[in-house]
This record gives C-alpha cells, sequence and structure tokens, in this order.
C-alpha cells in the first residue's frame, strides 16, 4: 500500500441517522466539501457504480464494494495501475456513533497518483467526518441549504 489516511468522529446521532445520509448519494455534497455533486446506477448495493465530481478535478467514477447496512460501507475508484479505495464505517457507541472514513491508495503507480490526491483527500475527508458528526445529529433536513456556511 501505498498511501492511507483515516479520520474520525464522534456523533449524537444514531447509526440509522449516519446510514440515511451515506445511502442518500445525490446528497454526498451536503456533508462532503470534497464532492460537488453524485450520482448512483441503481439501488445502495454491492456492485452499483456511481460517479462523483470532486472540486477541481475529473469526474470519478467508482464501485461499491462492500455494504453492511447501518455499519459500514466501501467504494472503488480505479486507476491504471493503482485504486483508491474509501471505506466508511459507523460504530455505535452508548449515546450516538464514532464515525471513520479511511482512504487508501494501492498498487504499482499508486506513488504517481498519491501526489495529486493525498492533500486534499486528507483535508476533504476530515472536514467530511467532522460535518457529518454534526449534521447527522441535527434535526435539520439532509437536503436543506446547509451549503451557505461553507
Amino acid at each position: 500500500m501505498s498511501w492511507q489516511f483515516e479520520h474520525s468522529a464522534d456523533s449524537v446521532a444514531t447509526p440509522e441517522e449516519i446510514w440515511q445520509r451515506y445511502v442518500d448519494v445525490e446528497h454526498w455534497s451536503d456533508w462532503s466539501p470534497g464532492v460537488e455533486w453524485s450520482r448512483l446506477d441503481g439501488a445502495f448495493e454491492v456492485g452499483a457504480k456511481g460517479k462523483s465530481k470532486p472540486p477541481g478535478s475529473p469526474v470519478l467514477r467508482f464501485r461499491i464494494i462492500a455494504v453492511e447496512p447501518e455499519s459500514m460501507f466501501a467504494t472503488k475508484v480505479p486507476f491504471p495501475g493503482a485504486r483508491l479505495v474509501f471505506e466508511h464505517a459507523i460504530v455505535p457507541l452508548n449515546a450516538g456513533a464514532r464515525i471513520l472514513h479511511r482512504a487508501s491508495l494501492s498498487g504499482p503507480l499508486a506513488g504517481i497518483y498519491a501526489r495529486s490526491v493525498r492533500s486534499r483527500t486528507e483535508q476533504g475527508l476530515t472536514e467530511s467526518v467532522e460535518r457529518l458528526a454534526m449534521l447527522a445529529g441535527s434535526d435539520s433536513d439532509p437536503r436543506s441549504s446547509i451549503r451557505a456556511d461553507r
């Protein structure tokens, strides 16, 4: 593995509330500043394909490679000679849940891609986890105008 980064935050949200934010792919941009828009072709299940657009980058195609409802999901973005995997986990706590996101880049050409994705992904992943922890536990509608405070 050439590079890996993870960040976690605790939230007052229940695992169910966090999971609802995950499966609402078209609204990932509500909680992830690293996503301008996202789409999923089909149901939120292993094998489903989707696209997302990071700011300042071309559209990325991804595939869901793991799903454990209300617990975790993972996506894979293929690159020639490398792959970028994003893991999203929910750990139940006595009051709320811990949200953990991990990104890992591997493959023979991972070092080349690491230079272009590392800092942007580390910053975006950290901000996404913190924002999701805050929003998932709020009473606000996931599609409300929360983008104004970015």
